[in-house]
């Protein structure tokens, strides 16, 4: 069900303090994160070796962590390291530890072998801190399943209808070119023009008639990485349903967006989505439309989610729009068999 071999963003990096473990759920596995005294996060299993008491309940000591229900102390290494009334430590009294690390304005964790974790890996997420975009951080849980979440950001023609109060309200059906797909090493890069479109948010651009160049890539397990870049009317006819080369955009915009199962019919959401930083009084209004677009997204998803849990997926037609979908799921199932292949040579080595 979920690819473990890879990193998925835990939370924004703000969202874990210095002297306070929080608890999350990522497939289907209770994790607490902290930090060291360093700063650095440490994420163990959120359930104490001893009577399984939550250790996100428990109280940060340096680089360790103390459970609050018998006082037994952990390590950064998920290893106990004091048992209150004796001098022996079992073997056993130990909670899984998970690589994680800060990058992009986020915590991300390695959920799948530890030795595999390879922090080249991380998606170049950008986040909220770089200097060439004005964004706001934010979060949406999902009663849904991480797949449908996936497919929505595969396919954005579903901007002008699902979206035509907030982000396709000056979009049409025709104005949307057919996409180019592109496979890369651990995801697909999707490129298409939007033409013909007014701008009426964007004071430098308002009522101009623009088209704009769409280009993303969708990254395991899934990372949306997003740039729209805004030309003069008739640059897309110019360049042919290419690139555009050797032109100044007059607007640019950028949105980075993580997909994070949390369990199989919860999901979590993180995103942010603003203007370049030369527009950076458009922060606001940016962070306003996206979480009225993603709401938009939500509504609709989870009520595919009840459809499906109604009647299960079995029939659901798949029409041209979907090969950025189709590539990516191919991706994931890859992954899946090199896992699952991975694992039984494991055991048989075991054996």
């Amino acid at each position: 069900m979920f690819v473990r071999n890879c990193w998925y963003m835990a939370g924004w990096s703000r969202d874990f303090a210095a002297d306070r473990p929080a608890a999350v759920t990522i497939l289907n596995e209770p994790i607490v994160i902290y930090r060291n005294r360093a700063g650095a996060p440490v994420a163990l299993q959120d359930r104490c070796a001893h009577r399984f008491a939550p250790l996100s309940m428990g109280r940060v000591e340096g680089d360790d962590l103390r459970c609050m229900y018998h006082g037994i102390k952990f390590g950064p290494s998920g290893g106990c390291v004091e048992i209150p009334g004796q001098e022996k430590i079992p073997a056993r009294a130990c909670v899984r530890a998970y690589p994680a690390i800060d990058r992009h304005s986020g915590t991300w964790i390695w959920m799948g072998r530890p030795e595999a974790a390879d922090e080249a890996l991380i998606p170049d997420f950008v986040g909220v801190e770089d200097p060439r975009w004005a964004m706001k951080p934010g979060r949406m849980d999902y009663n849904a399943h991480y797949v449908l979440i996936n497919d929505n950001l595969l396919d954005l023609s579903h901007i002008p209808f699902l979206h035509n109060r907030s982000l396709g309200a000056a979009l049409t059906p025709e104005g949307v070119s057919r996409p180019v797909v592109t496979k890369l090493a651990r995801g697909v890069r999707i490129q298409n023009w939007l033409v013909g479109q007014p701008s009426k948010m964007i004071p430098s651009i308002a009522h101009r008639i623009t088209n704009i160049w769409q280009t993303y890539d969708f990254i395991v397990p899934g990372v949306f990485l997003l740039h729209a870049d805004f030309y003069p009317e008739g640059t897309a006819e110019r360049f042919a349903g290419r690139a555009p080369e050797g032109v100044e955009p007059l607007h640019r915009q950028f949105t980075c967006q993580a997909v994070t199962p949390l369990t199989a019919d919860r999901t979590c959401y993180f995103f942010a989505y603003g203007p370049w930083a030369r527009e950076f009084q458009l922060m606001d209004a940016f962070y306003e439309l996206g979480v009225k677009a993603f709401n938009e997204d939500r509504a609709m998803i989870e009520a595919q989610q009840r459809n499906i849990n109604l009647c299960g997926e079995d029939g659901m037609l798949t029409v041209a729009l979907d090969s950025g979908i189709s590539q990516f799921r191919r991706l994931m199932e890859e992954a899946l068999r090199a896992e699952s292949g991975s694992s039984a040579r494991g055991e048989e080595a075991r054996a």
